[in-house]
């Protein structure tokens, strides 16, 4: 079966036809198979996603056998191999080698993770395709959230819901980054089904989000929001009537079935920085930074923060900052290679046409943002974005020459 003429009138710019051998076809089936369970799979048992990731590893590596790899590569990966070299190096004077050991491993598993995307995801079909399963994933996850509210089973937190061995803020930024992906998603299909299934994605997803009572995740999903709004910029009036009526529909529902304690602490947002606490995160910054001044340049080691600050009283292994823990960790060099990962994906976006480019810097941002209040740094769902970022936009940079 040729999955290109399958799906060639499905959505927009689906004319590059793709190599369909049936290594090729079971090897990005099992990438988007991991993509699909990042949102929720964890929540079926622990570890689930991993086995996911195994499968996608072992057929990439049968593919990479039979195929060879390309040259889609740039900048980008050169400074996520630095990046988790230099993790790993660190190691060799973390003061609890146990957990950075940890932490490590999974970091320099997702560095791999970054080149299986990148040597399965081709083409516009491929884009398209790891979009909607981490959409569909979103939709599953969305979907265990609301019935955890509905049958009273909250998370951890009093008041909140989310699903089980996802820790919830991080949840948040998962289903945030699901929003401008299903507002991309929604232009580019040409069947109005899929239209329809990624527009009403958005309002879905987004009460999930109030449900999990996350302030950060909120907010940053927002730029989703604003995201598909300038994207049917040149819409119809018909249409932008019917943009603006779905969202105070979609508003008006969320606020009337949303809890009241979520509301109330989505809401509580401008108190906790007007406090100064930031739900005492200040107390968590205050002792990370003591700590990176001790050994600015090379960090206490990869792991290494918790049992720092257990010594400052404070009992915390994150520092609620994805920018402060690495400087604490891995020093300036180890943050100073995260910001070039992050530059050079901005680089490349920045050269892509104005619909591209104000897709991917909505995708980007939100992981900016939300890092500055949160350790998602080490997260399958960073790397995913980082990874369609830097695929997105080398395709659309081969595409216009």
């Amino acid at each position: 079966m040729n999955i290109s003429s399958q799906t060639h009138h499905v959505f927009v710019g689906s004319n590059d036809l793709a190599n369909t051998g049936i290594i090729r076809v079971l090897s990005l089936s099992a990438v988007l198979l991991f993509i699909f369970l990042i949102p929720w799979g964890d929540g079926a048992f622990d570890g689930l996603p991993r086995l996911g990731g195994i499968l996608a590893f072992g057929m990439s590596f049968l593919y990479l056998i039979f195929h060879g790899s390309h040259r889609n590569y740039n900048f980008f990966h050169f400074f996520a191999v630095l990046y988790g070299a230099w993790l790993f190096f660190t190691l060799l004077w973390t003061p609890d080698l146990d957990y950075g050991l940890v932490k490590a491993v999974t970091d320099m598993q997702l560095v791999m993770t970054i080149f299986v995307f990148t040597l399965l995801i081709q083409t516009k079909r491929d884009i398209v395709f790891a979009y909607q399963a981490y959409v569909l994933g979103d939709l599953v996850g969305a979907g265990i959230i609301i019935y955890n509210y509905t049958h009273g089973i909250e998370s951890p937190y009093y008041n909140r819901y989310g699903i089980k061995n996802i820790e919830t803020d991080e949840l948040s930024i998962i289903l945030a980054l699901a929003m401008p992906m299903a507002a991309y998603l929604s232009t580019q299909y040409k069947h109005w089904f899929f239209k329809l299934l990624n527009i009403a994605a958005m309002p879905i997803i987004f009460y999930a989000i109030f449900l999990t009572g996350t302030r950060t995740g909120s907010i940053v999903a927002m730029l989703g929001i604003f995201y598909w709004v300038f994207a049917n910029r040149k819409a119809s009036m018909t249409v932008k009537a019917s943009i603006i009526g779905f969202f105070v529909i979609a508003i008006i529902g969320i606020l009337s079935f949303a809890p009241k304690a979520s509301l109330d602490r989505v809401f509580s947002a401008g108190k906790s920085i007007s406090s100064g606490t930031l739900n005492y995160r200040t107390v968590i910054w205050s002792g990370t930074y003591k700590q990176w001044k001790e050994n600015p340049v090379f960090g206490l080691g990869t792991g290494g923060l918790g049992y720092a600050l257990s010594h400052e009283h404070v009992n915390y292994r994150a520092a609620h900052n994805a920018y402060l823990e690495l400087s604490a960790e891995n020093g300036i060099i180890g943050v100073s290679l995260y910001l070039l990962m992050l530059l050079s994906l901005l680089y490349y976006l920045l050269q892509t046409k104005l619909d591209d480019k104000s897709f991917l810097l909505s995708l980007l941002m939100i992981i900016v943002i939300s890092q500055m209040a949160l350790h998602t740094h080490h997260k399958k769902e960073t790397i995913f974005a980082f990874s369609m970022i830097a695929i997105h936009a080398l395709y659309s940079l081969r595409k216009n020459k």
